[in-house]
């Protein structure tokens, strides 16, 4: 085999192994991803002002539906503890939705739209079931 076939080859292979992995599915893992299964739908719409100022769900699994309604500024929503990103959903162009599925813990969290011009952050409570 000639090195300029070895070269191509190999080349494929790692190409082939890094779009495996840029296509992996998360939503296995209970911290994020699209499978909303029993979990339990919250509608989020995002505005200029940015995040929803009261924000509360119940423990459990919760499928986060987030709707951008005509802010320019903003195109994603986050969801935090501390400075870890929990969940998030990017690309919300004003008009567009995304969703992601978390398996949330009673306590208070960060919601975060970044662009907002009232409420860059919030806060999400989650209850006790």
């Amino acid at each position: 085999m000639s090195r300029r076939r070895l070269f191509v080859l190999l080349g494929l292979a790692v190409l082939g192994a890094a779009l495996v992995a840029c296509s992996s599915d998360d939503s296995d893992s209970g911290d994020s991803g699209d499978s909303g299964g029993d979990a339990t739908e919250v509608a989020v719409t995002v505005t200029s002002e940015g995040c929803p100022s009261d924000l509360q769900v119940a423990a459990g699994r919760t499928k986060f539906v987030i709707t951008n309604d005509g802010a320019n500024a903003i195109d994603e929503f986050e969801i935090l503890e501390g400075d870890h990103i929990l969940g998030e959903a990017e690309h919300l162009a004003p008009g567009l939705t995304g969703s992601f599925t978390l398996d949330l813990e009673p306590g208070e969290y960060v919601t975060y739209c970044p662009g907002g011009s009232e409420r860059e952050r919030s806060t999400l409570v989650v209850a006790a079931p």
